[in-house]
């Protein structure tokens, strides 16, 4: 526990970059096809693919952003980095770690005395169960909260 350690769910990971896949796949997809069918369509639907070009750019940005989202434990304490910020947590803050979420995804909630976090690098889709590499990410978390105890 002496070097920082670097987390990330490989569940959420996988789900991220198969967004960026699939929608980089359609970043390339509706623009030929509006150069090849745009003439054949009216001014309104070649407006319309291109509002929906713009979303798909958006959100595979949106989603290229979030595979920066990792979790860096030391001896101190936890940085959750996310796509835009970072949330640094000091492991005597840290009141519980648990597996929740809503109907469609699989959260870990990290709870301090003051609010409750949801890193984005522990979100995954909602299957049966929660996926195995967030079960060790949370036995990870727990464990350091442990040892720095």
């Amino acid at each position: 526990m002496d070097e920082p350690l670097t987390l990330r769910c490989r569940a959420a990971f996988a789900r991220k970059l198969a967004a960026v896949f699939l929608l980089g796949y359609f970043s390339i997809a509706v623009p030929v096809f509006l150069v090849l069918n745009g003439n054949d369509e009216g001014i309104v639907e070649t407006l319309l693919g291109g509002c929906l070009y713009l979303v798909i750019v958006a959100a595979a940005v949106g989603n290229a952003f979030g595979l920066r989202c990792r979790m860096i434990l030391d001896h101190e304490g936890v940085t959750f980095v996310q796509s835009a910020d970072e949330i640094r947590l000091a492991w005597n803050e840290i009141t519980a770690i648990e597996i929740g979420g809503d109907a469609h995804t699989w959260e870990v909630a990290v709870r301090t005395a003051t609010a409750e976090h949801r890193p984005s690098a522990l979100k995954c889709l909602r299957w049966f169960r929660p996926p195995k590499s967030l079960r060790q990410a949370v036995e990870t978390l727990e464990r350091y909260r442990a040892a720095a105890g």
